[in-house]
């Protein structure tokens, strides 16, 4: 079962559908059960973290809608939120896209920190194993809500920013290094950092970490490996480009209100100049050549397996193909 086969459409907010997969909707249940009498109280606790989550990924689509991508759709399933965000591939605009989701967190983090500094006693804690934040005696009932929304909102800043691709620490070392060893190397430098890093949650929840502290290690490993498959086979897809093509940082880049107009050019304001690999016209010709059957035989497997059963790198493969037909159209 695919995940979007599996979900539950719920609304849509901001051109962006919300989706909820069926698996979500069986675990809220089985924790209401838990509760016997008490599943009022925990009800309202999943509602705040619903909540949270769900700004933490439309964090991600108004970053990708930002820098030039697209946001049309967020995936909720148990181990958290998936925003199908798309940017272009590109250092900036993929950093951008990321950051901007633990940007939500640390938003939402100062906002409720600043109103209980003000309104009643607290301390503040910065182990997010811990308890980050100690309301005084007698605060009243807000006050406690507000706290937990705090609590729940730091451990997720903290635990996001951990250095383990595809966790949003390990896709943001991988931007800031891209411009420095390029996207194959940086990639392939990540998803290592992310299996070693996935192999200690592993080890911490067969010592006692959960359920889902495990599940999380094994989907991580099974994103990372799949990913270090693809920069090893040099089947990474920059913009203006693909495996045959390396990225060069250029300083000048253009205005901030150009690239939120959109307005952004596609070669000299964007920043970046793209140089192809030495070959000439008859390496780009057998390249283009390589492409287009490749896209025969992915629409092909569409036809007869359907959508859901493309791999990423297939589905990088037709956006290439689609950003080179734009290019053809334009010229």
């Amino acid at each position: 079962m695919s995940f979007l086969s599996g979900s539950l459409r719920v609304g849509t907010l901001f051109g962006i559908e919300i989706r909820v997969h069926v698996l979500f909707v069986l675990w809220i249940g089985y924790r209401l059960l838990q509760q016997g009498s008490q599943w009022q109280y925990a009800a309202l606790h999943l509602g705040l973290l619903f909540s949270i989550v769900l700004l933490h990924e439309f964090g991600h689509c108004f970053g990708a809608r930002a820098v030039g991508g697209e946001a049309r759709q967020i995936l909720m399933w148990p181990l958290g939120g998936l925003a199908y965000a798309s940017a272009p591939p590109r250092p900036w605009p993929q950093f951008v896209t990321v950051v901007a989701g633990p940007a939500v967190n640390v938003l939402i983090c100062l906002m409720t920190g600043v109103i209980l500094y003000l309104t009643v006693p607290v301390a503040f804690g910065l182990n997010p194993l811990g308890p980050t934040i100690q309301l005084g005696h007698g605060a009243p009932a807000w006050a406690v809500y507000l706290a937990w929304v705090y609590d729940v909102s730091f451990f997720l800043l903290a635990f996001n920013l951990l250095p383990i691709y595809p966790l949003d620490g390990g896709q943001i070392a991988q931007t800031i290094l891209w411009p420095f060893l390029g996207l194959r190397r940086s990639t392939i430098l990540a998803c290592y950092v992310g299996l070693a890093g996935c192999a200690g949650l592993g080890l911490l929840a067969l010592r006692g970490g959960g359920g889902v502290l495990l599940f999380i290690a094994l989907f991580g490993a099974m994103v990372c490996w799949q990913r270090l498959k693809a920069a090893q086979m040099g089947l990474l897809i920059e913009d203006f480009g693909g495996p045959d093509y390396d990225y060069t940082p250029r300083p000048r880049r253009p205005a901030l209100w150009s690239r939120l107009r959109g307005t952004r050019k596609r070669a000299g304001a964007a920043g970046a100049v793209f140089n192809p690999n030495p070959g000439g016209w008859e390496a780009q010709r057998a390249e283009r050549e390589r492409l287009e059957a490749e896209v025969d035989r992915i629409l092909k497997k569409v036809s007869e397996r359907g959508l859901h059963s493309l791999s990423y790198v297939e589905r990088q493969t037709l956006e290439r193909a689609r950003r080179l037909r734009e290019e053809e159209e334009r010229q």
